[in-house]
């Protein structure tokens, strides 16, 4: 914030006055005691805090006592980008008045124009820091309270940043601190948009309770219409999921039964090695026996093998409905298929007209960013190679008037001798010349000499002289030296520069506007990244102009047209799924169908499996058995039949524990009981399906449609207002995790931000108490003790002036940290009253050095205090 211009009227003892302090540098207000220099400040912050019609005790003080006249207070500020006159009336007919110049004109008036001016020193300047960088008259040698200051704690961000990782627009935790106060006040409080939103989920509850006693007469139709559809579709479920688990205990028992079956084969194996072991007189008797069984398996193997190609024709009859049903459920999904491509393609056109109409706002908005930047970049490097500003100016026109006024004094001590003899020669140190028919005079200064007919005449400079002529070259020396380090030939050189710098500075401020403006309210990155995946997207405009988006339906088609093809897609698609259904529903008979008779067809080759596996054993037995004769033949036999009992015995041990793990009687059990729970769900499907159909027509012969869609549409809002409740509330804790998170890691950064300040304080203060000053600064930003030739002194144990000095020196390091932000004056009201003639001089240097940074105002009665302040304007307030 700047003070250009400041007017007091009736204001105490001021009758009228008006300051134009100097925008940058010092300012020094001189005035008598009493003429108002307190008053100054008094009144700008009336200006800034007071309504016009206050009865505040200070406002009513300001009139000046025994008249009945109005006080005004005008002032003209620069804050940020915006320059505005502000004015105000108390007493008698009070008024507000605002003016806006920059960077839009505005003109407001009474509480708006109060407010308006607020919001703007919001936004734009620190008002605390403001107030705590005053040094005021009557006040204790205090020193500022800057660790709450929000402007100072950013501008340490960027210092501390800048060392590690370059400039940057803004700093993360103030992106965290902006994110988390999205969504809580800074007292921890739910925001405003919060608790609508919990309203609005409340709103919607009661409006879903609401309806709901309205149509609870109809609910209960719909409730029994909606159970019964739901235990039908249950019980569908339920019966596939039966089905499915009968076709799995269906082909375990057909695995078990080949285990028992092996069991049985090793039984039979034991009991005819066990018969053929007993007695080797019985062989006949039991080949024949044996012949008898083979003839009856292979008898039992062939009707089996019958009964094995019936079930095989049955099962390819059901193959055939399967693949005829499967066919006709093919045709309808296809069907189905292509009405949800023509839908999606429809929603699909409408989705990207919209998405290219927004891109192509982007491109514009885009193109406008790219060519402020451009003008930007150009300004920025047509600033950078102007060097003279204002303070250079200054410096050049100072050592131009000294050296103007020293050369003006030297010439003045010098005597003059005038010559007079037309034609007489005379020889100098430029050579000889003769005079002409007038008199002439030559300036005797120190070195001058000449000759006329033989007779030399040399000046010798008198020591007042000399140290004229000395002064005045030193004078022309530093102007020469200063102008040569600017890059100038002379004073109109740099008033040239310093023109043409203040020409680029405007030039920049105006392409910097155009940039913000050509980016307001716009996430560019985003905008970019947008615009680039559209064009990725976009086949090659066709020639002859005109372009097409992905997936181009090749027709134009507005909003309208674009409707009524969704819709009758829609129609379509709902058409094309109920013939998906009906054809699905025909299917899945037709594969239960096939499944029972895969499973009969399997039963049946078990059954020819195991009795040709029997047959074929009992053949080998029977050849085993012939191949033998006699006793001795017998014998071996019986041998043979014994060890074969033996192994057989093995076998049966080990197939009777496969049977008993199966758990063979466990799964016919558990078929039996899964057809019987099949048969009862088929039973139970078909009477809910009559029970939907009675409850279909009561609810269609009631009606309600309307209430019951309001219903459904109050739960839907309902559901979204609470899922964006439950994301908001996710977010806001994430937020603020995050916000902690950093304010924590901030804390312990927090002693870094000590070193940029203390830099600048010691930079202040070198002038003042010598090179070797050193300062500590506390975690409160506090001078706590100054270092000078290796001894440290407490702040609180130094001398009052030493205090004083410090105190101020704080006040304009803070100052000259935050003036490229919210930066704003400092205020130095009749100051340095404990300096000695030295320390003023350091102050005074200390003074100009902050000054070239920030707007400072020194309101004093003596000011010699202040006469070495280079560059300063000063000010005389008269009562």
């Amino acid at each position: 914030m700047r003070i250009l211009r400041l007017r007091l009227q009736s204001f105490r003892g001021v009758v009228d006055h008006e300051v134009v302090p100097s925008p940058s540098g010092v300012t020094v207000l001189v005035g008598e005691n009493e003429v108002g220099k307190t008053s100054v400040v008094d009144a700008l912050d009336l200006l800034l805090d007071e309504y016009d019609d206050s009865r505040k005790r200070l406002v009513r003080q300001t009139q000046p006592v025994g008249q009945d006249v109005a006080t005004v207070v005008e002032a003209e500020i620069r804050a940020g980008r915006h320059r505005f006159t502000y004015r105000k009336q108390w007493h008698r007919q009070p008024s507000t008045r605002l003016v806006v110049h920059e960077p839009a004109p505005e003109q407001l008036a009474g509480r708006e124009a109060h407010a308006r001016v607020l919001e703007v020193l919001a936004e734009e300047v620190d008002l605390p820091l403001w107030r705590a960088l005053r040094l005021q008259q009557g006040v204790g040698l205090e020193q500022a309270e800057l660790d709450a200051r929000s402007s100072l704690a950013q501008a340490l961000d960027a210092t501390v940043a800048e060392s590690v990782g370059g400039e940057r627009e803004e700093t993360l935790v103030a992106r965290a601190e902006a994110e988390h106060l999205r969504y809580s006040t800074p007292t921890g409080a739910v925001r405003v948009e919060g608790r609508q939103l919990l309203a609005d989920v409340e709103a919607a509850q009661a409006r879903v309770v609401a309806l709901e006693r309205e149509v609870a007469e109809v609910d209960r139709v719909v409730d029994r219409l909606d159970r019964a559809r739901e235990d039908a579709t249950a019980e569908r479920s339920a019966g596939a999921r039966d089905a499915a688990d009968l076709r799995a205990a269906q082909e375990r028992l057909l695995a078990l039964r080949l285990v028992r079956r092996t069991a049985e084969v090793a039984a039979a194996d034991l009991a005819s090695a066990t018969a053929q072991s007993a007695t080797a007189q019985q062989g006949l008797a039991e080949r024949s026996a044996l012949r008898r069984r083979v003839q009856e398996l292979v008898e039992a193997a062939q009707e089996r093998a019958t009964a094995l190609v019936v079930a095989e024709g049955a099962l390819a009859g059901a193959q055939e409905r399967l693949e005829t049903a499967g066919a006709a459920a093919e045709a309808a999904a296809v069907g189905a298929g292509r009405r949800r491509t023509e839908r999606d393609a429809v929603v699909r056109a409408a989705g990207e007209r919209a998405e290219e109409v927004a891109v192509e706002r982007l491109r514009g908005v885009l193109a406008a960013h790219d060519q402020a930047v451009v003008v930007v970049a150009a300004a920025e490097a047509d600033l950078a190679v102007r060097h003279v500003d204002e303070a250079a100016l200054a410096d050049v026109e100072e050592l131009h008037r000294a050296w103007v006024e020293a050369r003006g004094r030297a010439g003045a001590s010098a005597p003059v001798l005038v010559l007079r003899g037309a034609g007489v020669v005379v020889t100098t140190a430029d050579g000889e010349r003769e005079l002409g028919p007038d008199p002439e005079e030559v300036r005797l200064s120190g070195g001058t000499w000449f000759e006329v007919g033989g007779l030399r005449v040399e000046a010798r400079p008198t020591g007042e002289q000399e140290r004229a002529e000395s002064s005045a070259r030193r004078a022309a020396d530093a102007l020469a030296g200063r102008c040569a380090a600017l890059g100038v030939p002379d004073l109109a050189g740099a008033a040239a520069a310093a023109h043409a710098r203040r020409t680029a500075v405007a030039a920049l401020d105006a392409a910097q506007g155009d940039l913000r403006r050509a980016a307001a309210g716009e996430d560019l990155g985003a905008a970019r990244r947008r615009v680039a995946r559209w064009d990725a997207a976009r086949p090659t405009p066709p020639p002859g102009g005109g372009s097409a988006g992905p997936g181009d339906t090749g027709g134009p088609d507005d909003a309208g047209t674009l409707d009524l093809r969704q819709a009758e897609s829609e129609a379509a698609l709902s058409r094309a799924a109920a013939e998906e259904t009906r054809t699905a529903a025909r299917l899945e008979a037709a594969a239960a169908a096939l499944e029972d008779h895969r499973r009969r067809v399997a039963e049946a080759r078990a059954d020819v499996e195991a009795a040709a596996a029997r047959a074929d054993l009992l053949a080998a037995d029977l050849a085993s058995a012939r191949s033998g004769s006699g006793d001795d033949a017998l014998g071996q036999v019986a041998e043979t039949a014994l060890a074969l009992r033996e192994a057989a015995q093995e076998r049966l041990a080990t197939a009777e524990a496969a049977v008993r793990d199966a758990g063979v009687e466990d799964a016919e059990a558990d078929l039996a009981v899964l057809r019987d729970r099949v048969d009862d769900g088929r039973k139970r499907l078909r009477g809910l399906e009559d029970e939907v159909g009675a409850l279909a027509a009561v609810l269609d012969d009631r009606g309600g449609a309307g209430t019951v869609e309001q219903l459904a549409q109050a739960r839907a809002d309902h559901d979204r207002l609470s899922r964006e409740l439950a994301a908001r509330e996710r977010r806001a804790s994430a937020a603020r995790t995050l916000h902690e998170a950093l304010q924590e890691a901030r804390a312990r950064a927090h002693a870094a931000y000590v070193q940029p300040l203390r830099a600048e304080v010691e930079r202040l203060a070198a002038p003042v108490f010598g090179a070797d000053v050193r300062v500590e600064v506390g975690p409160d930003l506090r001078v706590v003790s100054r270092t000078l030739d290796g001894v440290t002194v407490p702040y609180d144990q130094l001398s009052t002036g030493a205090r004083e000095q410090l105190a101020l020196l704080g006040r304009l390091a803070c100052a000259v940290l935050v003036s490229g932000g919210a930066g704003v004056p400092v205020l130095v009201d009749d100051a340095l009253g404990w300096s000695d003639e030295r320390r003023l001089d350091g102050m005074a240097r200390a003074l100009s050095l902050a000054g070239a940074s920030c707007q400072v105002l020194v309101l004093t009665c003596v000011p010699e205090r202040y006469r070495k302040v280079t560059g300063a304007t000063t000010v005389r307030l008269r009562a």
